[in-house]
């Protein structure tokens, strides 16, 4: 099978070479007896999918891997493919060998000319059949060790055989079989060792006696990622399972209940036997599964290998490129990025609604990615084949709205060219009407805002920096602000003029890091509205969904005029769900009156000091509508305190419309599960919080937890307002400036560099509430506070995104555990007292 082209580490001597040529060669294992010939040849067979008995390595420098295979028939049909039809090619051009060579080989790779055969395996299937006698679907294997102390050196290869509920793992030498519940798994981390060793994965479960003993595997690869990842996704699925379980309504009895959970004495006694036919396990295993599939679960869909793939380039896809998280990708094309004269390699996206661009800068570590959405392409055409001639590439030309056009090469270009042309050719006859819809925008907003402060002199910003409405600057009557000096100010302007004449004005505007160094130094505050929108993709969200927020809103009014004219209605949700369009704006009218109710405590005093709120203004009624908006949007979570100063702020910043889609974006994705019922996502980041203060500052940790004010009581209100109204506001402003370009654990690196920055004051005082204040109204200087954030505590990424997994997980597993001993409770309550009528009358209530 062709992969994406790696480097060739392996010695020759592991090697027996089959057939080569000046540019390709082909190779077979070849067995060596000695120590280090062990050791070498399990980092060969130790591989992520199957034994590679047999590769095609490419000559370039460093070599390159670009197919393996267990088959000698398909590693040979790969070799004559190179033989006719790559290599007269690469003859015609040699200046470019390697570019042509490593972007066919990933193109065809991520295309999937030909599909991985794992999953199809008959042989590896009837494998798993015969070690594991378990009624569950085989998703994947891979080949790994699972060393012991007592042969650390020379550990035998066995198989991970992955299903939709369990890990197993099982090696001949001595026979041993384990199984690992994904529902009792603590966390699943990478672990990096030297050497011949592979990479390994760690897994924490558990599985023993009881639920408290936990137990670790540490599975070595050598090419770990895919087998993580899929571990991962798997994971993350049980979590869901679970979690969607753990709020059903309707578990009145223990015969409900998931079993899976209590199926840690099965897997304990899998890992001490070596008898492969242990009929107690298989039946309590089959059990466990039939269980799980009596449960509410989100997931409808069979979690092959495939489908798993797939989901996995979506959701990196949308994060990469902060896209909507129901966008999905067609097709990804290698090619190069004609930039100031030179050719970048990089990767064109296509989707419904997006083209994307990905690209690195040769030599230096500078990254870009550009998004740009279908309404804002004005032509997309080929132009003149690359040197004149057509063997190789031909070039694609991309032009917006704005102006601005991006030249790509690409070998497929006629087919990227026709799924590009199909997507644009619905919206281009609405371009026009947009654009004259924006500019009578525009003059509005000139006219209504033109008083209010002296504007930055950047030419042609009005018609660009804009996505319909964003951007007003009503932020400019806010008492607290601080207006920077006004040469440090025009400096500012110049570096973004600069910057947005070299990479955008729109939202098609390229994200590199360029803009990290000026966004880490503050947006100026005229641009900060359409940076916002942009840095956290809810533009993108917009663009995708016109006309939404205005559906909403239009409801909530007929909603609303229909309950002043019938008093005597009991619920505020009319019979008329047509107006709907399919997006469920009329269900759950009980939590969404509920929710009503809760925003009209708070509209009227959020920012009541600021004169766009102050005395029932104008912000009331449009954060009163954001906020209803959202409650019918998503009424699940309806609203929840906190909401009010997101939307606040944006309001400050930006139209009604912009600001409705930015706190989406934070609802749903930065502060995912923070506003619903159980807050979750609160708890599990709280509790990473106080780990990373722990560890980083101890001191201060103690001496909070004796004065009575717990870190997690000081910091939850930070994560949940984004620190507005509990930090200063100019320095809140530029917190969301560096957590929309860099993600949420800027709110755990600011948290931290708060409490440093405070260290001494903090541990001088002896009560809470003066803490409190202290935090609250310091005069920071805000550069300090962004260098100690970036430079005392960066490269959290990683550890973080571990640890809210595995906090998440453990969190679910005890909301679940309550969960069933309440409903045990009742249901034997109910038993005793035999009567059908208590019962339904119980439980309704309770629950």
């Amino acid at each position: 099978m062709w992969i994406i082209p790696r480097p060739n580490y392996s010695a020759s001597s592991l090697w027996t070479n089959i057939f080569e040529n000046d540019f390709f060669q082909l190779l077979k294992t070849k067995p060596n007896d000695s120590l280090l010939g062990k050791l070498a040849n399990l980092a060969v067979v130790a591989s992520d999918q199957h034994p590679l008995t047999y590769r095609i390595i490419y000559k370039s420098k460093p070599q390159q891997i670009i197919a393996v295979s267990n088959s000698l028939d398909i590693i040979k049909d790969h070799w004559n493919f190179l033989i006719q039809e790559i290599i007269p090619k690469i003859l015609q051009c040699d200046d470019v060998r390697d570019q042509f060579v490593i972007t066919k080989i990933s193109g065809m790779a991520n295309c999937g000319v030909e599909e991985e055969e794992d999953q199809n395996d008959q042989h590896s299937l009837k494998e798993f059949k015969t070690q594991f006698d378990i009624d569950e679907k085989l998703v994947t294997c891979f080949i790994c060790t699972l060393p012991t102390r007592i042969d650390v050196l020379k550990p035998t290869p066995g198989k991970m055989f992955i299903t939709e509920d369990k890990i197993c793992f099982y090696t001949s030498n001595p026979p041993t079989r384990i199984m690992i519940p994904f529902s009792s798994v603590n966390s699943i981390t990478k672990e990096n060792t030297l050497g011949f060793i592979p990479s390994a994965i760690k897994i924490k479960a558990c599985i023993g006696p009881d639920e408290k003993t936990v137990t670790e595997f540490s599975f070595h690869f050598i090419v770990r990622d895919q087998a993580f990842d899929m571990l991962e996704q798997l994971w993350q699925y049980s979590m869901d399972q679970l979690y969607e379980s753990t709020n059903i309504d309707n578990i009145s009895s223990p015969l409900s209940n998931d079993r899976s959970l209590l199926s840690s004495s099965s897997s304990f006694n899998d890992l001490q036997s070596i008898d492969a036919n242990n009929n107690n396990n298989n039946n309590n295993n089959n059990n466990n599964n039939n269980n799980n599939n009596n449960l509410g679960s989100p997931i409808l869909k069979p979690k092959t290998k495939q489908f798993l793939n797939i989901e996995k380039k979506n959701k990196d896809f949308q994060r990469v490129f902060k896209l909507p998280m129901d966008e999905e990708l067609i097709q990804v094309h290698v090619c190069w990025i004609v930039r100031n004269k030179n050719s970048l390699l990089g990767e064109l996206y296509i989707s419904p609604n997006f083209f994307c661009i990905k690209y690195k800068e040769r030599f230096t570590a500078k990254k870009f990615t550009t998004v740009i959405h279908v309404s804002q392409v004005e032509s997309v055409y080929k132009s003149k084949p690359f040197l004149g001639i057509s063997v190789l590439t031909d070039s694609l030309v991309i032009t917006v709205i704005s102006g601005r056009s991006i030249t790509l090469r690409l070998f497929h270009c006629d087919e990227a060219l026709d799924t590009m042309k199909k997507y644009c050719s619905n919206l281009q006859s609405s371009n026009n009407q947009q654009q004259q819809q924006q500019q009578q925008q525009q003059q509005q907003d000139e006219e209504y805002h033109s008083n209010l402060i002296k504007q930055p002199s950047s030419p042609n910003f009005r018609e660009k920096l804009r996505l319909e409405t964003i951007g007003t600057n009503l932020y400019a009557q806010e008492p607290s602000i601080i207006l920077e000096d006004e040469k440090i100010e025009k400096r500012k302007f110049e570096m973004w003029d600069n910057y947005f004449k070299k990479n955008g004005m729109d939202t098609t505007m390229s994200i590199t890091r360029r803009l990290t160094y000026l966004t880490h130094l503050g947006i100026p505050e005229f641009f900060r509205g359409h940076i916002w929108s942009f840095t956290s993709g809810a533009c993108f969200m917009w663009e995708k969904e016109k006309g939404y927020y205005d559906n909403l809103v239009k409801i909530n009014d007929e909603i609303l005029i229909e309950n002043n004219s019938n008093s005597n209605s009991n619920s505020i949700v009319g019979s008329s769900g047509g107006g709907g369009g399919g997006n469920n704006l009329f269900i759950d009218s009980e939590k969404i009156t509920q929710a009503i109710e809760d925003i009209e405590k708070d509209v009227r005093r959020t920012f009541s000091h600021h004169p766009y709120f102050r005395d029932n203004g104008p912000g009331v009624d449009s954060l009163r509508r954001i906020l209803i908006a959202y409650s019918r949007r998503n009424p699940t979570i309806g609203y929840c305190q906190g909401m009010n100063n997101v939307a606040g702020i944006m309001l400050l910043y930006m139209k009604e419309e912009a600001a409705f889609w930015v706190l989406c974006k934070v609802v749903e994705l930065y502060l995912c599960d923070y506003y619903s019922k159980e807050m979750i996502g609160s708890i599990v980041d709280q509790n990473i919080f106080e780990d990373l203060c722990k560890e980083y500052l101890p001191e201060v940790f103690s001496h909070l937890e004796k004065i009575g004010l717990p870190v997690k009581i000081l910091s939850t209100p930070w994560f949940i307002c984004l620190f507005v109204s509990y930090i200063p506001y100019p320095v809140a402003t530029r917190v969301i400036d560096c957590l929309f370009l860099d993600g949420t654990t800027v709110l755990f690196q600011v948290g931290l560099a708060i409490l440093k920055i405070n260290r001494n004051a903090i541990i001088a005082e002896r009560e809470s509430e003066v803490v409190i204040e202290l935090v609250r109204n310091k005069k920071y200087d805000i550069d300090e506070l962004i260098d100690v954030t970036f430079q005392d505590f960066n490269g959290l990424d990683e550890r973080i995104k571990n640890l809210r997994n595995s906090h998440k997980f453990s969190e679910i597993r005890k909301n679940h555990r309550n969960k069933l001993k309440s409903n045990s409770f009742l249901f034997n309550q109910n038993s005793e007292t035999n009567s059908p009528i208590t019962t339904t009358t119980t439980t309704t209530t309770l629950l």
